[in-house]
C-alpha cells in the first residue's frame, strides 16, 4: 500500500469540495476526522466522504460551507473555526482586510475560496499533474472562507504580510503593506488570477479541452476568465478569441482546417491521450459533447490505462452527454448509461432539474441579477433559463442520460471503508421515451479515483445557438471547475474493470 507524506506548513493545494473529501487522512502519519461524516455501517460512508473508521485521531479539521483547512492538533495549532487546540490560540490583529473574491473574469463570485496571510509565501502550485491534498495551514496563520457572494473580513496583524487567495488549482498571492485599522482589497488583489505566471505568484490549472463539435467550452472557459471574448451585440454572441485562451486545445472533431476564431489545435486529441507524458502536463482534461473522433483511441487499452493513471495521481477529468464513453470505457464501473437500443449518445431533451448540494445552490442565489438572467443583454425576451426560481433549474441540451450510479467502496486506511462513488449535484426528470419523465435521474455527478476525480453532466455545456454571457448550465459548471480543482484525501482506487 502506498503511503503519502504528511506536510506541516502550507501546501499548494486545493481546497476541499463536499464532493471531494469531507476531512482529511494522511497515510503514515496523522490520521483526521470530521463532525460532518455520515455512515452507513461500520466505517463506511455515505457518499464520497472520509470516514472516522472508529480510530482515534491526532489532528483537527474544520469544515465550513463545503471547504476544510487542517491543522495538526500536535503541535498546538487552532482550526479554522477559530477554537484553540492545544497551546496556540486564534489569530487577532490590529488590521482588517476586506473585499471580494471574484472568478478570473472580476465579475462571477467564488464561494469557499480561502483567504489567509502570513509572513511567508506558501509553497508554489506542481506544474504538473499531483495528488493535491487538503490545505493545512501553521499555528499563526490568519485566514478565513469566503461567503456565497464571495466577500470576506479577515483579522491579521499590521505590517508586511503576504496574502493569499485560492481555490484549486487557482492562487493569488499579493505581498502588502497592511495599515492599522480597515484595508480594503479591489479586485485586482482578490480576484483569481486569468494566467499562469508562478514568478510572480500567480497560478491557473494546466487545462486540456478536446475541441467538441456541438459544444462551446472553450467559450465559456473564455468568459470565465481564461481567454478574451469577442462580443456582438447585434448578433448576440460571445466568442473566444483564438490565440488568447490560457488552455491547451486538442482536436476531437477531426476537422482538417482546425477550429472558429482562428483557433489552433494542439494536435489530434487521441495523441495527447496516447501519451502520458503529455497527458501529465495537465491537472484537468475536459471532454465536452463532440463527434468524438478521438474515440476509436480507447480501443486501445493503453489508452485506458493512460486516463486511469492520470486521474490516479490527480487528474481531473470532466466529460458531458455524446462524449459519455470516455468515462464509460474508463471508468465503467462507476455508472450506467440509458441507451435507445444503439448506443447512449440519444436525442436531445430539456429538463427542469433541481439542485441538490447547499453550497451551490447558496451561491447560486448568491448570485447578481445580471449573472442570474442574461436575457437583458440578450435583446430583452430572448427566452434563455434564468437562475430566478431556485431550487429548480433548467438544463437545455441534454444528449445522454445515467440510469444508474454505483457505490464504490476502498478501504480508508483507518480500519474502514469509504465510497468513492459519484456524489449528485443535480437531478431532473428523463425525456419521457427512452428516459422516464416521472423520475428524477442523476444529471450532474462527481466521483474520485485515487486522488483525482470524475466529472459528467448530461448537458451541453453550452446552450444552443448564440448569446452573451453565462446559461444557468454554464455557471454550474463554472462551479465545478473551481471545485472539482479542489483537494483530495489519496485512496487506492477500486480494482478497475472493463
Amino acid at each position: 500500500m502506498r503511503t503519502w507524506p504528511f506536510v506541516l506548513h502550507v501546501v499548494a493545494a486545493g481546497l476541499l469540495s463536499s464532493a471531494g473529501c469531507s476531512g482529511g487522512s494522511n497515510r503514515g502519519s496523522a490520521q483526521t476526522t470530521t463532525a460532518t461524516t455520515t455512515t452507513t455501517g461500520p466505517g463506511v460512508t455515505n457518499g464520497p466522504g472520509v470516514t472516522n473508521g472508529g480510530g482515534a485521531t491526532d489532528s483537527t479539521t474544520s469544515t465550513t460551507g463545503g471547504t476544510t483547512v487542517k491543522f495538526d492538533v500536535g503541535q498546538g495549532e487552532s482550526d479554522s473555526s477559530g477554537e484553540s487546540a492545544g497551546d496556540c490560540p486564534p489569530v487577532t490583529g490590529d488590521a482588517v482586510l476586506t473585499g471580494t473574491v471574484y472568478a478570473p473574469n472580476q465579475e462571477i463570485p467564488v464561494s469557499g475560496a480561502l483567504v489567509y496571510a502570513g509572513t511567508t509565501p506558501p509553497d508554489p502550485i506542481p506544474q504538473t499533474v499531483y495528488c493535491a491534498e487538503c490545505v493545512e495551514l501553521p499555528c499563526g496563520t490568519a485566514h478565513t472562507l469566503t461567503n456565497p457572494d464571495g466577500s470576506f473580513s479577515l483579522e491579521v496583524p499590521s505590517g508586511t504580510q503576504y496574502v493569499a487567495v485560492q481555490k484549486g488549482q487557482f492562487l493569488r498571492v499579493v505581498q502588502l503593506d497592511v495599515q492599522p485599522g480597515d484595508n480594503p482589497l479591489g479586485p485586482d488583489v482578490t480576484s483569481l488570477p486569468s494566467y499562469n505566471d508562478p514568478a510572480n505568484g500567480l497560478y491557473i490549472p494546466k487545462i486540456a479541452v478536446a475541441y467538441g463539435s456541438y459544444d462551446r467550452l472553450e467559450d465559456g472557459l473564455a468568459k470565465l476568465g481564461l481567454g478574451q471574448t469577442n462580443v456582438d451585440n447585434a448578433s448576440y454572441s460571445e466568442t473566444l478569441i483564438g490565440g488568447t485562451e490560457q488552455f491547451d486545445i486538442w482536436d476531437n472533431d477531426g476537422d482538417p482546417f482546425g477550429g472558429p476564431n482562428g483557433i489552433t489545435f494542439k494536435g489530434p486529441f487521441s495523441q495527447l491521450l496516447s501519451n502520458y507524458a503529455l497527458m501529465e502536463q495537465y491537472h484537468i482534461i475536459f471532454v465536452p459533447c463532440s463527434n468524438d473522433y478521438a474515440l476509436s483511441a480507447l480501443n486501445d487499452q493503453n489508452v485506458v490505462n493512460n486516463v486511469r493513471q492520470w486521474v490516479e495521481a490527480g487528474g481531473k477529468f470532466y466529460v458531458a452527454d455524446w462524449s459519455n464513453e470516455f468515462i464509460e470505457k474508463t471508468f465503467p464501473q462507476y455508472q450506467e448509461f440509458w441507451s435507445d437500443g444503439w448506443g447512449t449518445d440519444i436525442d436531445f431533451y430539456d429538463s427542469l432539474a433541481t439542485v441538490l448540494d447547499p453550497d451551490l445552490l447558496a451561491w447560486l442565489e448568491a448570485l447578481p441579477a445580471d449573472l442570474k438572467d442574461i436575457n437583458p443583454k440578450n435583446g430583452g425576451n430572448a427566452g434563455h433559463p434564468t437562475v430566478n426560481n431556485l431550487p429548480t433549474i433548467e438544463l437545455v441540451n441534454n444528449w445522454s442520460g445515467v440510469k444508474e450510479i454505483a457505490e464504490i467502496l476502498v478501504p480508508d486506511g483507518m480500519g474502514g471503508m469509504v465510497n468513492v462513488g459519484h456524489k449528485v449535484w443535480i437531478e431532473g426528470p428523463g425525456d419521457g421515451d427512452i428516459i422516464p419523465s416521472n423520475t428524477n435521474w442523476p444529471m450532474t455527478i462527481t466521483g474520485q479515483y485515487g486522488c483525482g476525480k470524475l466529472m459528467f453532466t448530461t448537458y451541453h455545456t453550452a446552450e444552443g445557438g448564440a448569446y452573451i454571457g453565462l446559461t444557468p448550465q454554464e455557471l454550474v459548471l463554472m462551479y465545478l471547475i473551481l471545485e472539482i480543482g479542489v483537494c483530495q484525501t489519496p485512496y487506492e482506487p477500486p480494482p478497475p474493470q472493463g
